[in-house]
């Protein structure tokens, strides 16, 4: 069976990380190797980490950063000292269930596999049982790439299982565009599940293998949208989402044209596929825009049947039928009306 490290990121996680470590020694199969980058802790992290190393019964191996990366790079840099062949992020405030590692390490037995991700459970830091991370269970257990959409579903870090292969183009990252965070370039997770959308086959279990711990220390957290909160991301904002998808796209598109020139054979075709294709889903979202600005109706019909004479809506890329509906009457009807209430309420604060 494949080695396995394990990337953990911490940063003044004192008050959690014992637990979490615990978990870790406690799995039935326990990693090839524990690879810990430190973003300059200014509690006793390190310390609890280096007593931890003592009695583990795998490699512990600290490193600490010169300079405060984030959390978004400080987890790839921890990915890029990692030495096994399948890598797994690891969040320093979380719990493993004591088969996180042999669940998630069985679908590479399939060559094509090149990311394993699973459900978790949400749990509070005194241990009441919040619920699923995914509820919903129409995740398929298997994607093949390009076939996750082009920005949803992602998965968060801690339920990932990877092949190191795909830190290979991590000189790229700094260069990306986060739709959810224009401010950021892609984190961890967003990144590598990115990739392997790409370049390979993703595997879904959804099996809670984690418990996701909520506290008030949180870097980030889950927590539920209000109602007025959906509504304003789903109805009002609609034409500011899409423009920042425009953007991701492009950038991926971008992203993925220097990669053809990094790699070579399948993940060559791979690469160049997935350029039209983010090329494609650019223009589509471009399009979705115009739909929810155009002063008028027929300038929305117009947008609405490029749409979908280009097969936008057909499922390819991430539209679907709710979204046939959704631009038909949030979009075509009265697409112009909800782009001025969405002014006149981010106007109002």
């Amino acid at each position: 069976m494949d080695s396995v490290s394990v990337a953990m990121a911490t940063f003044n996680g004192e008050n959690h990380i014992r637990r979490q470590l615990d978990s870790l020694a406690a799995q039935t199969r326990v990693p090839t190797e524990l690879v810990v980058t430190d973003d300059g802790s200014e509690d006793d992290t390190v310390p609890i980490i280096e007593a931890f190393a003592k009695t583990a019964s795998f490699p512990v191996k600290v490193y600490r950063n010169e300079t405060r990366l984030g959390y978004r790079a400080n987890f790839m840099r921890a990915a890029s000292r990692c030495r096994s062949e399948l890598i797994a992020f690891c969040d320093q405030d979380d719990y493993w269930y004591r088969h996180k590692i042999a669940a998630s390490l069985k679908p590479f037995t399939d060559p094509d596999i090149v990311l394993v991700y699973h459900n978790a459970d949400i749990v509070t830091d005194e241990g009441r049982h919040i619920g699923p991370l995914i509820s919903d269970a129409t995740r398929k257990p298997i994607l093949t790439p390009l076939s996750s959409g082009p920005f949803l579903p992602f998965a968060l870090g801690f339920t990932l299982v990877f092949r190191r292969s795909l830190t290979r183009l991590s000189d790229l990252r700094s260069n990306s565009y986060d739709q959810d965070d224009p401010s950021q370039p892609l984190s961890h997770d967003k990144w590598i599940f990115f990739l392997a959308n790409v370049f390979g086959v993703i595997a879904y279990l959804d099996e809670p293998l984690a418990a996701y711990i909520q506290h008030t220390d949180n870097t980030v957290g889950w927590r539920k949208a209000s109602i007025r909160e959906s509504f304003r991301s789903r109805v009002l904002q609609r034409s500011s989402v899409y423009a920042q998808y425009i953007k991701a796209a492009e950038n991926r598109a971008a992203i993925l044209e220097i990669a053809k020139s990094k790699v070579d054979g399948v993940w060559a075709e791979r690469a160049a596929t997935a350029t039209e294709y983010y090329r494609k889903v650019s223009w589509l979202f471009a399009e979705r825009y115009a739909l929810y600005t155009g002063a008028t109706l027929s300038n929305r019909i117009k947008a609405f049947r490029t749409i979908q004479k280009s097969g936008g809506y057909a499922g390819t890329w991430g539209f679907g039928q709710k979204a046939f509906l959704t631009d038909i009457f949030l979009g075509a009807l009265i697409g112009q009306f909800l782009q001025s209430r969405s002014t006149v309420h981010s106007g109002s604060g």
